[in-house]
């Protein structure tokens, strides 16, 4: 389906000052890729972060008048700080459309219209009701660097020497890259069935978690992203925000060196642990202004950036 490298997982709260400290003390990021970008169209206020070889986008709504009824403060307002949706680069963004609209999905432009075939550049939306989660597809203009780039935002991830960059970074939480993120559903079959004939991924691993309670299948979408598709098989996060919210994009989890050190960090920077086995443990959202945040060192098996 032509997507390629995850563009950004969108972290959306009521106030920005206090979502770029939290991303400071934890993760120490790259700023320079977009910084405190003030949008008056739509009334928010927003920060891309790199973080390894991710990137997080942290959104709020700007003092505009009326910005909590765009769409980041209504979002907010609803649902409480939290993860919000899921970003790509897309080289044919008009045969990704053509291919969600024909798997039922509804296809938006930036204005939230409806569109009835996908634009030859620029990007689009799903409607998250359809697919769990907003998803985002963004094909950068030509003119500003084409969709194999990173079109106007200077993304480092794109430069052969960006890991090194990063392995010399201070990297106070020890992250070596985004592990997989976690949609939580209720129905995983029809789930399964949307992301690989929608969205156009490909399972390559199905387990379940006691420590989270869930029962996933992995699914690779494009080159070097791995979205779990998650339903609870009991109490427990997950379930808590199935039942809260529906089917929504629950957390993200990242892969790190050395789980202890990472724990450790945690605990310096007031982050406690909610749960923890060999291999992952869970950061307590509460601490983390909404977002569910997982470190793990485990590999999904099949992961493509791994074989």
């Amino acid at each position: 389906m032509s997507i390629g490298k995850l563009f950004h997982v969108l972290h959306a709260g009521s106030d920005f000052d206090a979502l770029n400290g939290l991303y400071e003390r934890l993760f120490s990021p790259w700023h320079g890729m977009m910084e405190q970008r003030h949008s008056p169209r739509e009334r928010r206020v927003g920060s891309l972060l790199v973080v390894a070889d991710s990137v997080v986008e942290i959104a709020a709504p700007s003092d505009d008048e009326g910005a909590q009824a765009a769409a980041i403060g209504r979002f907010v307002t609803k649902f409480g700080p939290r993860w919000h949706s899921l970003a790509w680069y897309c080289h044919d963004v008009a045969a990704a459309s053509d291919r969600l609209r024909s798997a039922g999905v509804r296809v938006l432009g930036p204005a939230g219209d409806r569109l009835g075939e996908g634009p030859a550049e620029g990007d689009v939306y799903t409607h998250p009701k359809d697919t769990g989660t907003q998803l985002e597809l963004y094909q950068p203009p030509a003119s500003v660097g084409g969709p194999q780039g990173s079109g106007p935002f200077p993304d480092p991830r794109f430069e052969p020497g960006w890991p090194r960059r990063w392995a010399e970074r201070a990297n106070p939480a020890g992250v070596e890259r985004l592990a997989w993120v976690t949609v939580v559903v209720g129905d995983l079959g029809r789930a399964v069935g949307l992301w690989t004939e929608g969205v156009g991924g490909c399972v390559i691993h199905e387990g379940e978690s006691e420590l989270l309670g869930t029962k996933s299948a992995y699914v690779a979408v494009g080159p070097e992203t791995v979205v779990e598709l998650a339903t609870p098989t009991g109490t427990g996060p997950a379930a808590g925000d199935l039942a809260t919210f529906g089917d929504t994009l629950h957390s993200v989890t990242f892969g790190v060196a050395n789980l202890d050190a990472t724990a450790a960090h945690l605990s310096e920077v007031g982050v406690a642990i909610i749960g923890r086995d060999d291999m992952t443990l869970m950061a307590n959202p509460a601490d983390t202004l909404g977002a569910a945040m997982r470190f793990t060192t485990w590999r999904v098996p099949g992961d493509p950036r791994h074989d």
